[in-house]
């Protein structure tokens, strides 16, 4: 049989400074939490930016603190989940500093058109198809999207059937977009068209080449304005062809 090996024994020295070093950390770490859970470190302020349609008052109840509570018990990652859910919130970020200043830094959904919730009601939409609002009596001068299913409540979505009219709102320039006072879709045949502020009627055709099309009814109608034409079809369904025509 070999012979057992002996453990190495630790020298007293040795022994004394593991023990003092153990009892510095948890005297550090028990230090800090006292400190943190302390009015030393105490949420002094918070600072919340970026808002447009929400109050300051809707995103402080959906912070889940407030000054005053000790800056430990700030959970980072919970906060912007809870204020994620609202939604008119895009994006939004929580930091605190050991200053006590806790910065919350929002961006909002900015709508892009409008979606029938009910008869004679519309919903405000963002160019993801979120829905922000309910709808609404008297919604504000968006265009007005049909032939698509009707928008659900906010922070739902709009249906599969609304994607080449969001693919055509995401595209347009925001000059070409405030001219049109409604996009519509054929749900027989999934083609596209709209209506300008103007009366005319623009056809886009299906869903292909939307860049395309979009360029070229932004020359088609600089043209016809030089020209102090009213044509009242415009198709671009072809965007190398356009074609015009007065009825």
């Amino acid at each position: 049989m070999l012979p057992r090996r002996r453990r190495a024994a630790l020298s007293p020295t040795i022994r004394k400074g593991i023990v003092g070093l153990t009892l510095s950390l948890v005297l550090f770490v028990g230090g800090f939490v006292a400190v943190g859970y302390s009015s030393l470190l105490d949420v002094e302020k918070i600072e919340v930016h970026g808002l447009h349609h929400l109050t300051l008052i809707e995103i402080e109840q959906r912070l889940g603190f407030e000054s005053g509570d000790p800056l430990l018990s700030v959970d980072q990652s919970a906060a912007q989940r809870r204020v994620e859910a609202l939604p008119r919130i895009k994006s939004v970020s929580v930091d605190r500093s050991w200053a006590g200043i806790v910065v919350v830094d929002i961006v909002e959904h900015q709508p892009i058109a409008l979606a029938m919730s009910e008869p004679e009601q519309w919903a405000l939409i963002a160019s993801d198809g979120r829905v922000l609002s309910h709808g609404l009596m008297s919604p504000p001068d968006l265009p007005r999207i049909s032939g698509v299913r009707a928008a659900g409540v906010p922070g739902s979505y709009l249906s599969r059937d609304s994607a080449a009219l969001l693919s055509l709102l995401k595209t347009m320039p925001a000059g070409l977009l405030e001219r049109f006072v409604s996009l519509r879709r054929d749900p027989g045949t999934g083609d596209l068209s709209g209506t300008l502020n103007s009366g005319q009627e623009v056809i886009f055709g299906d869903d292909g080449q939307i860049s395309a099309k979009v360029v070229a009814l932004s020359a088609l109608l600089s043209y016809l304005e030089e020209q102090m034409r009213t044509d009242r079809v415009l198709d671009v369904s072809v965007p190398e062809r356009p074609v015009v025509s007065r009825s």
